[in-house]
C-alpha cells in the first residue's frame, strides 16, 4: 500500500511540474488553432472523391421527389377530366361512376411504369429502338388528352369555357412531358455516380527471389582468419531521445517515418497532423528531431 501511495504520488508530482514547467498559450491562439485544425479535415474531406458519390445521390432524391410530387398533382386533374368524360349523366350510385376514377390512375402508372424501365437502359447504355414502346407511350398520353379535351369542347352545362379548355389541353401535355424528363434524371444522375472513380489501394511491388550465393571452397591446409561482425547501428529512437516524451514505440516509429520521408526539418504542425499529438507536446518531438537531421 505504501509502494502505491509513493507511485501515485510520484506521478500526481510529474504531472504538476509538467504543467507549471510548459508555457501556456494564450486563448485567442489555441482557439485560432483548434479552428484551423478542423479546416484542414474538412479540406482534406472535400478532395475525397466519394464526396461527389454522395452529392450526387442526394440532388437524385431531391429532384426525383419534387417531380413526383408534380406529377401527382397534374394526374390529380386529369383523373377528374377523365372521370368526367367516362361516367356522363351517370350518378354515385352507379357502380361505373366510382369505377371511372380508376381508369386514368391506370394509364398513368403504365406510362410511369414504362418510363422506368425505359432509364433503367438508358442509364446502362442500352438504345431502346424498340417502335411498339413509343407508340404504347403515344396511345396513352392521345387517351388522356381527348378525354380531357372532349368534356371542355362540348360540356353538359353551359357553354364552352376557354380557360378549362386550355387547362384540360396544357395538363396532360405537361403530364407526358414530366414523365418523359424522369426517367433522364434518374439515367443521367446514374452515369455520373458511375462516371466518378475512387482511387484503389496502391499496388505493391512483387518481392525480388533471392540470387543465390556460391560459397567459396577453402582448399584443405588452408587457415582462415575470423573477421567480427560489426554491432548495429543505435536505434534512431535511442539517438532521437524520444523515450523521455512517454510515446508509445508505434507512435515513436510513425514520428521517424515522417522524418525520413521530408526533405526538410520536421515542424509542431507535421507531426500533430501526423500523431494528433497536443501542440505542446508536438513542439517538443520537433525540437528533440531537428537537430538529427
Amino acid at each position: 500500500m505504501a509502494a502505491y501511495r509513493a507511485c501515485l504520488g510520484g506521478v500526481i508530482e510529474a504531472v504538476t511540474r509538467d504543467r507549471t514547467t510548459r508555457p501556456r498559450q494564450p486563448r485567442q491562439v489555441r482557439k485560432l488553432s483548434k479552428r484551423l485544425e478542423v479546416a484542414r479535415q474538412v479540406h482534406d474531406l472535400e478532395q475525397d472523391a466519394a464526396l461527389d458519390i454522395v452529392d450526387i445521390e442526394r440532388l437524385r432524391v431531391s429532384v426525383t421527389r419534387c417531380l413526383w410530387f408534380f406529377l401527382a398533382l397534374g394526374s390529380v386533374f386529369t383523373t377528374t377530366g377523365v372521370q368526367n368524360f367516362l361516367a356522363g349523366n351517370l350518378s354515385p350510385a352507379d357502380p361505373v361512376w366510382w369505377g371511372c376514377w380508376g381508369v386514368e390512375p391506370c394509364l398513368v402508372g403504365i406510362l410511369i411504369t414504362v418510363l422506368r424501365w425505359e432509364a433503367a437502359m438508358i442509364a446502362r447504355e442500352i438504345d431502346i429502338d424498340s417502335r411498339a414502346v413509343d407508340w404504347l407511350k403515344r396511345f396513352l398520353l392521345c387517351s388522356t388528352l381527348v378525354m380531357n379535351v372532349v368534356p371542355a369542347l362540348w360540356p353538359r352545362d353551359g357553354g364552352v369555357s376557354a380557360g378549362m379548355l386550355a387547362a384540360h389541353l396544357m395538363v396532360p401535355i405537361l403530364v407526358f412531358f414530366l414523365a418523359e424528363v424522369m426517367p433522364i434524371v434518374q439515367a443521367r444522375c446514374t452515369q455520373a455516380r458511375r462516371a466518378i472513380t475512387l482511387p484503389g489501394p496502391a499496388p505493391t511491388a512483387a518481392p525480388m527471389p533471392p540470387v543465390p550465393t556460391r560459397q567459396p571452397t577453402i582448399p584443405a591446409g588452408v587457415v582462415t582468419k575470423h573477421v567480427p561482425t560489426p554491432a548495429p547501428a543505435p536505434s534512431a529512437s535511442a539517438t532521437d531521445g524520444l523515450d523521455g516524451l512517454g510515446l508509445p514505440l508505434a507512435m515513436q516509429a510513425r514520428v521517424h517515418q515522417l522524418a525520413a520521408s521530408l526533405d526538410r526539418p520536421v515542424t509542431a504542425v507535421d507531426v500533430q497532423q501526423a500523431t494528433r499529438l497536443p501542440l505542446p507536446l508536438a513542439s517538443k518531438v520537433a525540437d528533440r528531431l531537428t537537430p538529427a537531421l
